[in-house]
């Protein structure tokens, strides 16, 4: 497949109450998206399906309300 964009695709497991800090570079947006289970982003809970644009934020910090698969499209 191809993807005619400036992006990186990161894929995070996390358990429940695992955290995991994602650094983006200031000139760098991301788009997350949960595959399985729910985390919370920065606070905030997302549930298997939710997505998430993210701009203007140097960290994203994910923990796990239960186990959970996550994408990370780290976009320019």
């Amino acid at each position: 497949m191809t993807v005619q964009q400036d992006a990186r695709l990161y894929s995070l497991l996390l358990e429940r109450d695992q955290e995991v800090v994602y650094e983006l570079r200031a000139d760098r947006h991301a788009w997350v998206q949960v595959a399985r289970g729910a985390v919370t982003l920065d606070g905030q809970p997302l549930w298997q399906s939710d997505g998430a644009a993210v701009s203007e934020q140097s960290s994203l910090r994910f923990i796990g309300i239960e186990p959970a698969e996550v994408l990370v499209f780290d976009l320019r």
